[in-house]
């Protein structure tokens, strides 16, 4: 029984923790030209995939939408850009 609760608490644990990464941040908390430069191809490297979508904003305000953050670390890397996790709803288009 002790076993099961133990189990138990280690999983949920373990999804506030996932969940808790993809935590959405305003696009108001970055101040794009005052942050250091970021190297994104270390932190691709270092990524895992979860396939978990993310939206993404640069420093004009252009918005896309990646597989998840390794994604948007491997095309700022690649495309030697700047896009940042936002809240997804800058990515949704009106209809």
């Amino acid at each position: 029984m002790i076993v099961r609760k133990v189990v138990t608490s280690l999983m949920l644990i373990g999804l506030a923790a996932e969940v808790w990464s993809h935590v959405e941040i305003e696009a108001d908390d970055y101040f794009f030209p005052l942050e250091p430069e970021i190297n994104y191809c270390k932190m691709s490297d270092q990524c895992w995939h979860d396939f978990v979508p993310i939206c993404g904003q640069d420093v004009r305000g252009v918005t896309r939408i990646f597989n998840d953050n390794c994604d948007l670390f491997e095309y700022n890397c690649d495309e030697k850009r700047q896009y940042r996790h936002v809240k997804m709803d800058m990515c949704k288009v009106d209809s």
